[in-house]
């Protein structure tokens, strides 16, 4: 049976303040969405528009405002309400940790191109995000506006009285780092393995002002009936899964079943299913993010390998030479030019 693929989808409310955004940077909105299948009646907050066409906006946006920070810019408008449902549940959580708990659980209802992850991150925890869909270019403006979301959110749940210990982020250092210096007076790391916020565990405990466990249960509830009717499959769920498992080593069959708490035998028929394997589908996510990471950042491919769970740089050579046709340091030449980098 062939494999049923299915276009990665992102919600368009967080594209609601992009029309003003651009006008006060002088560029037409009309202009930006040319040439990306999406039209301004596309651009409503329950619709859902191919992820491509997301992050061809976002780059658009960028290059034709010719405002490197764009993605930054967008970011800091965004606001829970864009989000439903979720937000709300999110504002009646008990604490911030359970918030963004929340966030993670159901944020497949919003993109099933990117997965939002919360990991321990040694004596904190990493709240980030990691791109997946394999039909994309990396994208700068996508990870600086989530992490520009993520610092909207955390400072509007605890009113201003909470923010990250660092910023990590997937990209070189720009020359101008001003704009992502507004976001915290913490420490900005870039050129990193992934995009997140760490976060103390005090942090996670902080209590919402705004709490009430009946409406966050009764929402929860809702959003929960409207997964399973969710028409993506499993497919698109092992890939949202995997995405973020793949950071923490726990990327198994086993592993992903037991995080989508479904019995690894009915995970593995789903997929026959569907016309595919758990391998086909952890190769699919593995040669996407090595793609990003080789072309934006200048980490050395056994180091890019390791991060994706590879136990030696021959392994993931070896891999990428399958997917690729070339070994990792070629395809960083030909793609992005520069020196050789080991």
């Amino acid at each position: 049976m062939p494999h049923i693929k299915t276009t990665a989808v992102q919600r368009a409310a967080s594209l609601m303040h992009l029309p003003p955004l651009l006008d006060e940077l002088g560029v037409e909105l009309r202009a930006v969405l040319d040439g990306t299948g999406v039209s301004v009646a596309d651009l409503r907050p329950d619709a859902y528009i191919p992820y491509a066409s997301y992050l061809k906006i976002l780059e658009r946006s960028a290059e034709l405002s010719r405002t490197p920070d764009f993605g930054l810019r967008l970011g800091a408008r965004q606001t829970l309400e864009a989000l439903g449902p979720l937000g709300r549940a999110m504002r009646h959580a008990a604490t911030l940790g359970e918030a963004l708990e929340d966030f993670v659980a159901f944020q497949i209802g919003n993109s099933t191109g990117g997965s939002t992850y919360l990991h321990r991150s040694g004596d904190d925890f990493a709240f980030g995000y990691g791109i997946y869909d394999p039909d994309t270019k990396p994208s700068r403006e996508m990870y600086d506006l989530v992490v520009a979301i993520g610092c909207s959110f955390i400072r509007d749940l605890t009113a201003g009285k909470a923010e990250p210990l660092e910023i990590l982020i997937i990209g070189r250092e720009p020359a101008d780092v001003a704009p992502y210096r507004a976001l915290t007076t913490r420490p900005i790391r870039f050129d990193q393995r992934e995009t997140c916020l760490i976060l103390p565990r005090r942090v996670l405990k902080f209590p919402l002002e705004t709490a009430d466990r009946a409406i966050r249960e009764t929402i929860l509830s809702e959003l929960s009936q409207r997964l399973l009717q969710a028409p993506w499959g499993m497919s698109s769920r092992v890939k949202h899964a995997l995405r973020s498992l793949m950071l923490t080593g726990a990327h198994s069959m086993r592993d992903v079943a037991a995080h989508l708490e479904i019995h690894p035998r009915t995970l593995r028929r789903a997929l026959k299913s569907e016309g595919t394997t758990f391998e086909a589908l952890k190769d699919e996510i593995r040669h996407a993010v090595a793609r990003q990471l080789l072309s934006m950042t200048q980490l050395p491919a056994a180091d890019v390998g390791l991060s994706l769970g590879y136990s030696t740089p021959s392994s993931f050579v070896h891999a990428f030479h399958r997917w690729s046709g070339m070994s990792p340091i070629q395809w960083r030449h030909e793609k992005i030019g520069g020196p050789f980098r080991q």
